[in-house]
């Protein structure tokens, strides 16, 4: 990276032994229970096969994906533990979940119907989780209120010749809010009452549950079951988006371009897009080779964000653009070439960043585009 001939405009540099690390501090505070490790979302934008290798190597117990073409190339890169695809499939693609040992997500009875006659015509048995809407309100068989009808929901879908339930799960609301901690017990009694109708209903599979997200892991240890769901925490992100970190947790994602221009400009000129900066004193700016459509969020101009340029700590100003972004660099040793970190670790954290903004941590690299090398450390 310090041949500026070879190096891309823009990149994220990407620690996996940082990954690890987080890895065995959810592994711990997990306290026994199986890891799943979820990687939608191309890892939330840092690159689901790279990191699932890494994971898979490090243990593993199985994979969290939010769509089959997520789960299709995980299978392709070699992972072998098995793959919960948490969304939706439409029926007709069950050749696929069984062609690439795929476990589905069944969201409602009708669902599980649809699922079960496409699997008939194919002549196969397809592995299945079971989804409870224990208080989240989206996918999952509603479980709110009376335990014994969603127990009996799930009975009758056991009964299904061409579906095996292997485990059953749940997701919580708001583990990463502690004012709302009661929220998240109701759920887990939820959880539990539909359990135990379905044992009384004589539901006797050996099947794996698993409701704890990364905030349920840290946070809420009576949530465990037999399976956590690790995820953004995985990256270095703090559940809770709060800035002052999370011990044994620590962010992996550094995000970095180069300073395409330097230039002096004289008091009260203006600076980028509707020209809502205006130079309060004679100034020197540096504009960056990166911009919005690098995840670097046009809802942080003028925000009072800041990035570490050849060391030095210049504060961003004028409206961030698509491809470029501007820093006052006044009285700073700065120079065309020279490095700039926009976000992670020796810069600005992406908390920092998305309290400014009002958005939360993970949907930031999650935005990284294709144009941004990953390089991983």
């Amino acid at each position: 990276m310090n041949d500026i001939r070879t190096a891309p405009r823009a990149w994220a540099e990407i620690d996996l032994n940082a990954m690890v690390s987080n890895y065995r501090t959810l592994q711990k505070a997990a306290g026994g229970a199986k890891m799943m490790c979820v990687i939608k979302g191309d890892a939330h934008g840092h690159g689901a096969v790279p990191l699932g290798l890494a994971l898979a190597r490090e243990g593993a117990d199985a994979f969290g994906v939010a769509a089959l073409s997520e789960g299709i190339a995980l299978r392709k890169a070699g992972i072998v533990q098995p793959i919960l695809v948490l969304g939706w499939t439409p029926a007709a693609l069950a050749d696929q979940l069984a062609a690439y040992r795929l476990t589905q997500s069944i969201l409602d009875e009708e669902y599980a119907n649809e699922l079960n006659a496409a699997c008939e015509g194919l002549d196969v048995t397809l592995d299945v989780h079971i989804k409870l809407d224990t208080g989240m309100t989206r996918t999952g068989i509603f479980a709110q209120k009376d335990h014994k009808i969603a127990a009996e929901a799930v009975c009758r879908i056991d009964k299904l010749p061409n579906l095996r339930i292997t485990g059953i799960f749940t997701h919580f609301a708001v583990a990463d809010v502690p004012e709302k901690d009661s929220f998240t017990e109701w759920q887990r009694s939820n959880f539990c009452a539909v359990l135990d109708e379905m044992k009384r209903l004589g539901f006797d599979k050996d099947v794996v549950r698993h409701a704890s997200n990364s905030a349920g892991i840290l946070f809420h240890p009576d949530c465990r079951f037999d399976m956590v769901r690790a995820g953004v925490a995985l990256y270095g992100f703090d559940p809770t988006n709060g800035e002052d970190g999370i011990e044994g947790i620590t962010p992996i994602l550094t995000l970095k371009t180069h300073v395409a221009q330097v230039k002096d400009i004289p008091k009260g000129a203006k600076i980028s897009y509707g020209c809502i900066y205006e130079a309060p004193r004679d100034m020197t700016v540096a504009v960056a080779a990166a911009g919005y459509a690098d995840s670097y969020p046009r809802a942080l101009s003028g925000k009072g964000a800041w990035a570490v340029i050849n060391g030095q700590k210049a504060p961003q100003v004028g409206r961030i653009c698509m491809d470029m972004c501007m820093f006052d660099v006044t009285g700073l040793d700065v120079k065309r070439g020279d490095e700039v970190i926009l976000y992670g670790n020796g810069g600005m954290t992406l908390e920092q960043i998305t309290n400014l903004t009002g958005g939360i941590n993970c949907e930031t690299t999650s935005l990284l585009t294709n144009r941004v090398a990953r390089i991983y450390k």
